[in-house]
């Protein structure tokens, strides 16, 4: 007779750690450095993760991404001639 090794259960305490690490990676990939496709991309993976820390992992790439998007918006708009678009920006 042959035998398969089931899939391990989760804990509820650990897939409620998953189910909210999915949830604010899904939040920060709303950020507009992120494309429709992308988004779309990384929620197949997102779905598909039972791994918390491989999630937050993911979290913290895709804030620094959105970091670095930030900065060359802002680069550029101070690179811009003319006065600010607005009187209290102090560049």
């Amino acid at each position: 007779m042959e035998t398969t090794v089931a899939a391990p259960v989760l804990s509820s305490g650990y897939m409620l750690m998953v189910s909210s690490a999915r949830r604010n990676l899904r939040q920060v990939l709303n950020h507009p450095a992120f494309t429709k496709e992308r988004r779309q991309k990384a929620e197949v993976l997102i779905s598909t993760s039972t791994d918390a820390a491989q999630l937050m992992k993911w979290k913290a790439l895709a804030i620094a991404e959105s970091e670095a998007w930030e900065d060359a918006k802002l680069k550029a708009e101070q690179e811009q001639p003319g006065p600010p678009a607005h009187p209290e920006y102090n560049y």
